[in-house]
């Protein structure tokens, strides 16, 4: 019988606790993703149960799964015989094999497929974290002949299986995995390098000449490293496993490092067997990757998140997500990651989002459980909206922090507002209110402040090989700052004029905060501590290194303005 012909169990939909109804196929890759504990690993537990348990009611993730059955009794007679032990006595039959330990009527295709749960085992594999080190250890040996496989490890004992696995562990770790077939009564895995028999000897793969020849270049995968191991492990039960059509996969990237962990993902998305659906639970943005970079059209990535006992789910675009994986800007700007916390927080550059993470993991301005939230960085402010605007579409909660000067651009602050869920009809007002204060209000630099301006950048420690033309760029730099933008940016809000500019000021920070945008009143990251003269991330390093950042009452603002943030739009 052929496997394309065997019967099949897979998932028709499945309903989540907060109501959420996902149609799916019998083909698709489902990747889980969201912050921790928020019941990734709790939905495979539970979809295992579905296909193996006696009991497959409601569960606290998985509230309803609709099972698609493919095949004729008479078919799934002959894959249990296939795939089991078969012992008639008296009028009946005793079924052991593959997890299966059944005493039941001779008739027992009668029960495909109501009381299917019986030969769960063979439809549903969940591949547990725990067994992931373990799962490739050496086995007991079979003769194919006349036994079963009852693990992936058998499986290699046919050759095209065998170097299908390895090419993929070559592309991994740089080294070939190869079945030793001199081990007797044991199956084992070695790692090093494959050797072609040598004909002018008369070997073959099972002559002992062969393996005293081949075993001094190799290793025994045991006595590798668990990132070996585990690889090793996943990718036996993905493309050697001999029956399962519902795969459950949990944390793949355990012990790999980011590029085996993203060649895992396209491993996945390609090269598990046909008839399979795949659930993957994962917290690696390289598996997400490699999994968004490979897959067909039959992938799904739904993210998770949870508030008290029920588990929100949203489907993602997914041309949205691979649109992010493969651009450059977007991709190492770290976007994508941001489906994997609870929260993010983009900045303007890499120096505030330094200083702003350090300060908030201060006790004190938490206040408890400690952040999971990523910060980063548009390199600019032309950026930050686009950003808000993808981490929206993923279901990411955003807050965008921008020096005061943001003000300066209407199109790009509408985009943020806009992107950020706000009304800018509301908010637009008060932003004209504050932007003509400001061009017509304000002083532009003095005398002695372009002469500090100067002084400061030819205090500056020089970058190796920089040219006199440089050096000019940065001077005439300081004469570029004299628009009262410059001056406001370095001032902040206290240089407003009294009365209407400043009023409208704190409504506008007031609106902007309930959205998720924070104006930074002293103007820009540097206003909080304007003791070091220093800017972006020498300024950041100096303040780290110099001041207490949990007591320093010169930082108290900036204490106060990053707890705002992360208790304001909770």
């Amino acid at each position: 019988m052929r496997a394309d012909n065997w019967p099949s169990v897979t998932f028709e939909s499945l309903t989540f606790s907060d109501g959420t109804l996902i149609n799916l196929e019998a083909a698709d890759v489902v990747v889980l993703v969201g912050p921790n504990n928020v019941g990734k690993s709790a939905a495979l537990r539970e979809l295992e149960s579905h296909i193996t348990g006696r009991d497959s009611g409601a569960g606290k993730v998985v509230k309803a799964a609709k099972p698609r059955h493919i095949g004729t009794q008479a078919h799934f007679r002959k894959f249990v015989e296939s795939h089991s032990q078969i012992k008639f006595h008296g009028g009946g039959v005793h079924i052991q094999g593959s997890g299966i330990n059944l005493s039941t009527g001779s008739n027992f295709e009668n029960l495909w497929p109501n009381q299917v749960w019986h030969f769960g085992s063979l439809f549903c594999s969940r591949i547990l974290t725990e067994r992931r080190i373990s799962d490739s250890n050496s086995i007991n040996s079979i003769d194919p002949l006349h036994e079963l496989p009852s693990h992936p490890i058998h499986m290699l004992l046919d050759d095209r299986v065998e170097l299908r696995i390895s090419r993929y562990f070559q592309r991994a770790f740089d080294e070939d995995l190869i079945l030793y077939r001199g081990g007797g009564t044991k199956a084992q895995l070695l790692t090093g390098e494959r050797k072609t028999p040598r004909q002018e000897k008369g070997e073959d793969r099972a002559s002992a000449t062969y393996w005293e020849w081949l075993l001094p270049s190799t290793v025994p995968l045991e006595e590798q490293g668990d990132g070996m191991r585990s690889f090793a492990s996943v990718v036996l039960h993905l493309l050697a496993s001999t029956t399962p059509s519902i795969l459950l996969l949990d944390e793949p990237e355990a012990f790999l490092h980011p590029p085996q962990a993203r060649l895992l993902g396209e491993i996945i998305a390609t090269e598990r067997t046909r008839r399979s659906q795949l659930f993957v639970a994962t917290h690696s943005p390289d598996v997400l990757r490699g999994l968004i970079n490979a897959a067909s059209e039959n992938l799904q990535i739904l993210r998770m998140s949870r508030k008290g006992n029920i588990n929100r789910i949203k489907r993602l675009d997914k041309g949205l997500a691979r649109d992010i994986s493969i651009d450059p800007l977007m991709k190492y700007s770290n976007v994508l990651s941001g489906v994997f916390h609870e929260r993010v927080i983009v900045c303007e550059g890499d120096a505030d989002c330094t200083f702003y993470s350090s300060i908030l993991d201060i006790l004190d301005v938490h206040g408890g459980q400690q952040p999971d939230v990523l910060f980063i960085h548009a390199g600019g402010k032309d950026r930050m909206a686009s950003l808000a605007e993808i981490l929206v579409a993923l279901d990411v909660p955003v807050d965008v922090v921008a020096d005061i000067d943001v003000l300066r651009n209407e199109n790009e602050l509408q985009k943020i507002i806009q992107a950020l869920g706000g009304d800018w009809a509301e908010i637009q007002p008060a932003v004209n209110v504050v932007s003509k204060a400001i061009e017509n209000s304000l002083p532009t630099m003095s005398i002695d402040q372009i002469k500090h301006g100067i002084r400061s950048e030819l205090d500056e420690e020089s970058p190796d090989g920089e040219s006199e033309g440089r050096l000019r760029l940065r001077i005439n730099a300081v004469f570029n700052k004299l628009s009262p933008w410059d001056y406001i940016k370095r001032a902040g809000v206290s240089a407003l004029p009294p009365g209407e500019a400043t009023e409208r000021f704190q409504e506008l920070q007031a609106s902007c905060g309930k959205i998720g945008l924070w104006i930074v009143a002293v103007g820009e990251l540097e206003g909080f501590c304007k003791s070091i003269p220093r800017h972006g991330p020498r300024w950041v390093q100096e303040v780290i290194k110099l001041r207490d950042l949990r007591s320093d009452s010169e930082l108290e603002p900036a204490r106060r303005f990053v707890h705002d943030i992360w208790r304001g739009n909770q």
